[in-house]
């Protein structure tokens, strides 16, 4: 018995119908089954983040790098407070709190998840120097480090360091920082320097137990020369403590360095006698 093509082109109708209807399940289906992933991914990671990668207490931050400060110091100057999602912590902010309350340089922070930890690698600013430095609200004294930048009293302080360095700085200003490393990497050891004076008119002075007074003239490319020649005065000094009449050594030219003497002192008038 033969089948009308009528009939044939309705069967074929309905295949196609029934095969789109299909696929728009299966469709669904897939979408339905990605959502419920989504969603599941997205609530185990607020699991996470609430109660899996958090830092509960101070035994899950591991400081390196800084010997002279414990680490609840340091867990107090990075102003962290417990518990502490591992993940929503700002390494830069951390930074900056760290830099601007205690004397440290070259920060670096790892987390890692399994366990939650926080590592903290410092390196410990070193006071080599005392300073003093003008304001507008009058003179601050602080310190130096090894590379000449400022470090404040307050900072300072928080170091568990029980030795004041007998080298003063007076005048310190930023844009004097690169000479200052210089000059602690270069200054000759023998002529005893205590202090380094960076005076108003552009001019260093130092004061040498060796040497007295030295005027070491404007800070320019003679400065490398003028440490040359007091590194070779200091070594041929021969040990005596600079005389009375000394007022000061110039090695403002280093290629002719003077000796200044104070002035005599007047002599008082003999009286005259009638």
């Amino acid at each position: 018995m033969s089948v009308s093509p009528a009939r044939q082109r309705n069967e074929g109708v309905q295949r196609r119908r029934e095969l789109r209807r299909r696929k728009r399940l299966n469709l669904l289906a897939r979408c339905w089954r990605l959502l419920a992933l989504l969603a599941a991914s997205t609530g185990l990671g607020w699991l996470l983040l609430r109660h899996g990668w958090v830092l509960r207490n101070a035994e899950q931050v591991q400081v390196s790098g800084a010997w002279g400060f414990s680490r609840d110091q340091i867990i107090e100057a990075a102003g962290l407070r417990f518990p502490a999602p591992l993940l929503g912590l700002n390494p830069k902010e951390i930074r900056q709190r760290l830099s601007g309350t205690l004397p440290v340089e070259q920060i670096q922070l790892q987390r890692h998840m399994l366990p939650p930890q926080l590592n903290i690698s410092l390196r410990q600013r070193q006071a080599v120097a005392r300073a003093q430095r003008r304001k507008a609200s009058g003179l601050e004294n602080g310190f130096v480090d090894r590379t000449g930048a400022w470090i404040t009293r307050q900072q300072q302080a928080k170091a568990r360091t029980s030795t004041t360095p007998s080298l003063m700085v007076m005048g310190w200003q930023q844009r004097y920082a690169p000479t200052i490393k210089q000059l602690l990497l270069q200054l000759p050891k023998q002529a005893s320097v205590q202090r380094l004076d960076f005076r108003r008119n552009g001019e260093l002075w130092l004061i040498s137990d060796r040497l007295g007074p030295v005027r070491m003239g404007p800070l320019d490319g003679q400065l490398q020369r003028r440490l040359l020649v007091l590194s070779h005065l200091a070594e041929t000094w021969g040990g005596k403590p600079p005389s009375p009449d000394t007022r000061a050594l110039d090695l403002t030219n280093p290629e002719h360095p003077e000796l200044v003497l104070k002035p005599p002192k007047a002599k008082k008038p003999a009286p005259s006698g009638n």
